[in-house]
């Protein structure tokens, strides 16, 4: 990829040739930005998708081309062993074949961009052989179908089906349990406030989805005008998920309805194939599939469907006479997913965001919409199964009559979904929809359970703060906006200060004969602001105060209930509890001591940012104590895991004592509906995965400075700052 460099635009046209070379298009234009983003600019929908196509490929081609190759269960002829469970599981949903089938069914316009896109990625690989490894499949127009459906289908669209078989007692085959085991549990942030309450009387919408942080190309960011497509934000693939237009944009974070479900069926112990249904032997479709494997033998295996439900079912575990499988109104409806997503691209607000929603194809997800008229809308969405009453659809359901089957799918307007509140403003950071905001009508008891989807109640340190800033914000400014998107406070550190100064005064003659590191220590943390900046001494004494009183020798490890009265409502500590406070100071300065080299040192010496040997300290560290099981699940973490906003989890000490992101905020997205449009991103690293890109780790700097960088949503922004220009001739692929 030909070096970029700033205020120097080069053009380099491209001309395809050969058989599908007849029909010549209008050009197509890819500006770079001074951070590497493509901003693409066509004459029509398909153009765009072709120059998103090639951009792709120019930004990191093997990583995409490795993408579509798990979409299609194919992975392990590159990767080898490693990814065998997430091939044969790819293959036992059959994401290839229900996407070939969903290609057909998209809209003609819809059919065309894919092709396109597809065109555009094979445009760059014959225009630079030289990049294109050698085993680069021939990628086809229902390849983007697929990617999607294959990214969402274990964590999403089967999970729940899959953790209720295990809440059953159920095994899963050790495949489909390796591959659902290695599905990480994210968490996210998204909120909307209405004009009323900011300075420039504009709706704010915030979308940070986070995840893994060093995982490629999963989403990559573009701008893109091409017909009637005005959008910018991040792809999955080819589809535009992650994105807003000029005058309405969305958020997404973990949380949805109960999507599917487990069944136990009685088998024919003299043909383990045949099924009992409502009296009858049911035969049940088998497959069987071989998965290639890098540098290692072929990997065989049979899968088999009952017919439930209306839906092939996939048998996912055995049990003597029994046989599990589960559920989804996803499993035949590829093409909805994308379909919807594309026309909500196209909506001009919240109401057409509404209606496109109604196909019910979206993966199971909390929405979040705002739009430059000043509305907000949410909804819990999922294509939610009816289910007949009478049964426990959180274990394994009987599944050999037609008493347990499902009733259809819920419609759209059945989900649990909210327009324009008066509190004006609304919070979603993977918290039960009762605590989305102050008093939030969204109880409950107005909903199924299984459309509620949550435990009444239910937050986490990320929603309480964000709740809290926004309930008191009436004149919100864009860098307030900012600051929140970026925010590192630890919620309740005022309570746990509160009960340690009790504590310290209730031994003040023990603690009059400590040495100063303690009492140094012990003032820092009671005067700590509570932010986990990077630049913080006392940011990173809390940390290892937190990680210490959780962690003590057998026996004097804190008990939840010693200090929960104490610090949630206000009540006195225990003396015992208390001590356990104290003790913990003396373990963190040991520890400190060790790590680190004493009391001194600051959170962004050991908590760093970055790739290719270049690294910035950062802050919004995650405290996750190994005594509070809370912790090891992030969709649950609560107020005894202070998780800031940005939620920036940190994998083990390297060989040099420091520690590296490894889930967090990825995927920032904040749009403010001014006059013109403000919009700001954050993607680490950065925009390619070429460690010789000057765009391979810039925007880690900004990760760790706490600054956003600007989207250039208007053209003559983008000029300002432009770094590069191609201009393509495209050839029609159809």
């Amino acid at each position: 990829m030909p070096t970029r460099v700033a205020a120097i635009a080069w053009v380099v046209v491209l001309i395809l040739t050969g058989p599908l070379a007849a029909e010549q298009k209008a050009p197509l234009t890819i500006y770079r930005d001074d951070f590497g983003v493509p901003h693409i600019y066509a004459d029509s929908e398909e153009l765009g998708f072709y120059g998103l196509g090639y951009a792709q490929a120019e930004d990191g081609l093997q990583d995409l081309l490795k993408l579509y190759l798990g979409a299609r269960g194919e992975l392990a002829t590159v990767e080898g062993q490693k990814v065998v469970s997430s091939d044969l599981a790819a293959r036992q949903w059959m994401h290839v074949e229900e996407a070939q089938a969903g290609f057909a069914r998209l809209s003609p316009q819809l059919q065309k961009n894919y092709r396109y896109y597809v065109a555009g990625i094979q445009h760059y690989m014959d225009e630079h052989p030289t990049e294109t490894p050698k085993w680069a499949p021939k990628l086809e127009p229902w390849d983007p179908v697929a990617l999607p459906r294959f990214g969402a289908w274990l964590g999403y669209m089967v999970g729940a089906g899959l953790a209720d078989c295990r809440r059953g007692g159920v095994r899963l085959s050790a495949a489909l349990g390796a591959a659902f085991h290695d599905v990480p549990k994210y968490a996210s942030d998204e909120w909307v406030i209405a004009p009323w309450r900011t300075k420039d009387h504009a709706t704010v919408v915030l979308s940070d989805p986070h995840g893994e942080i060093d995982e490629g190309m999963v989403f990559y960011q573009f701008r893109m005008h091409a017909g009637q497509l005005d959008i910018a934000g991040y792809s999955l693939g080819a589809m535009p998920l992650l994105t807003h237009n000029r005058t309405v944009s969305w958020g997404m974070t973990t949380g949805s309805p109960d999507v599917a479900d487990c069944f136990e069926i009685d088998v024919d112990p003299q043909n383990p194939q045949r099924y009992l249904y409502d009296g009858e032997w049911k035969t049940m479709t088998t497959r069987q599939v071989t998965v290639a494997v890098k540098d290692g033998a072929p990997v065989t295996c049979t899968f088999e469907y009952a017919h439930l439900n209306g839906v092939l079912s996939s048998v996912v575990a055995r049990q003597e006479s029994k046989a599990y499988v589960v559920s989804t109104p996803y499993m035949h409806v590829a093409d909805l997913f994308d379909e919807e997503v594309y026309r909500m691209n196209l909506a001009r607000n919240v109401g057409e965001v509404r209606e496109a929603m109604k196909l019910n194809g979206m993966f199971p997800q909390n929405v979040m919409v705002g739009d430059a008229e000043g509305n907000m809308f949410y909804v819990r969405a999922g294509r939610t199964p009816r289910r007949p009453a009478g049964f426990d659809w959180d274990k394994p359901v009987p599944g050999n009559s037609s008493k347990s089957a499902w009733l259809g799918v819920h419609p759209f307007e059945d989900l649990l979904q909210i327009e324009n509140p008066p509190q004006g403003y609304m919070v979603n950071d993977n918290i039960s929809p009762d605590r989305m905001m102050e008093n939030s009508p969204l109880t409950a008891d107005r909903y199924p359970v299984y459309i509620f989807g949550d435990t009444a109640g239910r937050t986490n340190t990320r929603g309480l703060r964000t709740v809290d800033v926004l309930s008191k914000a009436f004149h919100f400014t864009v860098e307030a906006a900012i600051n929140l998107a970026l925010d590192e406070k630890w919620h309740g550190t005022e309570a746990w200060q509160r009960i340690l100064a009790q504590a310290l005064n209730q031994n003040v003659a023990l603690v009059a004969t400590k040495p100063e590191p303690f009492r140094q220590f012990a003032d820092r943390l009671l005067h700590f602001d509570g932010f986990a900046h990077s630049d913080s001494v006392a940011a990173m004494d809390y940390y290892y105060w937190q990680m210490a009183i959780w962690s003590g020798p057998e026996g004097s490890r804190m008990a939840i209930d010693a200090v929960d009265a104490p610090l949630w409502k206000g009540a006195d500590i225990d003396p015992a509890a208390g001590r356990i406070l104290l003790d913990g100071i003396d373990r963190a300065i040991a520890a400190m001591t060790r790590e680190v080299g004493g009391i001194d040192a600051k959170l962004g010496d050991t908590f760093r940012i970055g790739r290719g040997g270049e690294s910035w300290p950062i802050g919004g560290v995650s405290i996750l104590p190994e005594g509070v099981p809370q912790c090891r699940v992030p969709i649950e973490w609560d107020r005894y895991c202070p998780v800031t906003v940005r939620a920036m989890t940190f994998g083990q000490k390297d060989a040099h004592g420091q520690r590296w992101p490894v889930i967090g905020s990825r995927v920032l997205r904040l749009v403010i509906f001014t006059n013109p449009i403000q919009t700001f991103t954050l993607h680490p690293f950065g925009q390619s995965q070429d460690p010789k890109s000057p765009h391979y780790n810039d925007q880690s700097q900004l990760s760790s400075e706490h600054r956003l960088k600007p989207g250039y949503f208007e053209k003559a922004d983008l000029m300002k700052h432009l770094a590069s220009t191609e201009v393509i001739q495209v050839p029609s692929p159809d």
